[in-house]
């Protein structure tokens, strides 16, 4: 077993699927090496310190019971539970479980390149983000693992020309399989819509809360998204959905005010607030605030009201489309 496992980790361990695979099988690389499709096994039991693997893991249990956290929120998993994880999540099984089940773990890169029709699927992702597990009766079960049994079958064959669209096309149909069970289940239980609702407004607020603390320093959409343990698309779709801005326009709303600010009150040269702000150089700060004011910051540190130059205002952030 991989040296990371065997003992009690100093910090939390990130894996890709790469490493993964090699651990099942260390004797050779399989083909393919961007996806895991088994049945009936025992996957998870060797998670027994926390540890963020790189992949999205959908899982169902089969026979047996084991007890799972998920970035740090317990779950029990059984027969027949659907249990689904998102990439850079932290896992951690307890001792002494007995699921068994059919697993996939697809890797990010993968799921990158497959054409997914974003407005169908997002939705659905979010709401399998407030359910990561799901209790699914007996047909629906055994419905859902002839799907997974199709996928390991094309993954343990020899490798064609269109076997990695074979295999991204199987699993976009088991997703939107999981998205029927996951209506028929929402259906079933009308007060779960809205722990969607709360949940993806939770993200929103946790979000911007990030944003307020990070924004000199962080700009990019992957940190705020692995600070939240969930994938940029995600977290871009959730954004807008919620406040029909984008994660992009709330950094720039952040960074801009800031910017404003300190030309207007603190003193500072341009070049010293390009620092401030972390940026590579006083032209690269020119440049993307004049993008985003239509002047320069020069032009605007002479100007007479802080208000001019268009821009962003935060006024009306509470004013975003609650989910609540």
């Amino acid at each position: 077993m991989d040296t990371k496992l065997q003992e009690a980790p100093s910090s939390i361990a990130n894996f890709s699927l790469g490493e993964l695979i090699h651990r099942k099988r260390p004797d050779r690389t399989p083909t393919p090496d961007f996806v895991i499709a088994h049945s009936n096994v025992a996957q998870l039991e060797e998670l027994r310190f926390p540890c963020r693997i790189d992949a999205f893991i959908l899982g169902l249990g089969t026979e047996g019971r084991t007890e799972l956290s998920i970035n740090l929120n317990e779950y029990t998993l059984r027969k027949n539970t659907l249990f689904l994880i998102g990439p850079q999540s932290i896992i951690q099984t307890k001792p002494g479980g007995t699921l068994r089940g059919d697993t996939i773990v697809v890797s990010t890169q993968f799921m990158q390149r497959l054409d997914i029709d974003s407005k169908q699927l997002m939705p659905l992702m979010l709401q399998l983000g407030a359910h990561p597990t799901l209790e699914i009766s007996d047909d629906e079960s055994r419905e859902l693992r002839n799907f997974i049994a199709l996928m390991e079958n094309e993954t343990k064959g020899k490798a064609a020309q269109f076997s990695e669209q074979i295999i991204g096309q199987l699993f976009m149909a088991t997703l939107y399989k999981i998205g029927n069970t996951l209506q028929h289940y929402l259906a079933r239980h009308p007060e779960a819509e809205q722990q969607v609702r709360n949940r993806a407004d939770t993200y929103f607020r946790r979000f911007l809360r990030l944003l307020s603390i990070h924004y000199k320093e962080e700009r990019s959409v992957g940190f705020y998204a692995r600070e939240l343990c969930i994938t940029p698309k995600y977290l871009t779709t959730l954004v807008k959905r919620i406040s029909s801005r984008s994660v992009s326009e709330w950094i720039e709303i952040y960074v801009i005010l800031e910017a404003k600010t300190l030309l207007k009150y603190s003193g500072m040269s341009v070049q010293e607030i390009a620092y401030t702000l972390n940026f590579p150089n006083q032209s690269f700060f020119g440049s993307y605030f004049k993008r985003n004011t239509g002047m320069s910051p020069s032009q605007y540190k002479a100007s007479g009201s802080p208000n001019e130059g268009g821009g962003y205002s935060l006024a009306g952030t509470d004013n975003v489309k609650s989910e609540r």
